[in-house]
């Protein structure tokens, strides 16, 4: 899809990764050790707001309560695992128009 692409696997490098890379969207883990990713995607948004980064939870967490707390912290979009790519190539024509 022509996107360059990096992954963290340390919650507490994830910030600085982002910056480094000048990252547009972050797919992130909710269930992770050491910091879930909600308090993760409550730091992106403290650091980088609403408008210069979109966020998607990737999280095996479905349940309804499981959305409103995404939504909660920040996120822009919520999907469950599996994830289809074709869904992910949606969501980022969604999330970046044109």
């Amino acid at each position: 899809m022509g996107c360059e692409v990096m992954a963290v696997t340390d919650p507490f490098l994830a910030l600085d990764a982002a910056a480094q890379l000048k990252a547009q969207v972050v797919f992130l883990d909710i269930g992770m050790p050491g910091m879930d990713g909600l308090e993760l995607a409550r730091r992106f948004r403290a650091k980088y707001g609403f408008e210069s980064l979109r966020i998607v939870a990737v999280t095996a967490y479905g349940e309804e309560e499981h959305r409103t707390l995404s939504r909660q912290a920040g996120f822009d979009a919520h999907v469950v695992k599996p994830v289809d790519i074709h869904l992910v190539e949606s969501m980022l024509h969604t999330l970046f128009p044109g």
